[in-house]
């Protein structure tokens, strides 16, 4: 089978690549899918919380498990 190359970049579509906004034929942009935007937000959000927590309770643990380890300053 021959592959066009000049259309072999131009349909990137089902492929997980983003897809751009591209002008419709008559020349006006279709508008923000505003629940997408919202729900990939809130996920974006919810991710850094928790990977904050996460981040805060091994500080938490490994201070703990270590700080045993540490000889005590002589006075």
């Amino acid at each position: 089978m021959a592959r066009n190359p000049a259309n072999s970049h131009s349909n990137h579509s089902g492929h997980g690549h983003g897809a751009a906004v591209l002008p419709v034929d008559d020349g006006t942009i279709p508008e923000m899918d505003y629940p997408a935007h919202e729900a990939m937000y809130h996920r974006f959000t919810t991710l850094v919380k928790w990977g904050i927590i996460v981040s805060v309770v091994l500080l938490v643990l490994l201070f703990i498990l270590v700080n045993p380890m540490i000889p005590a300053a002589a006075s």
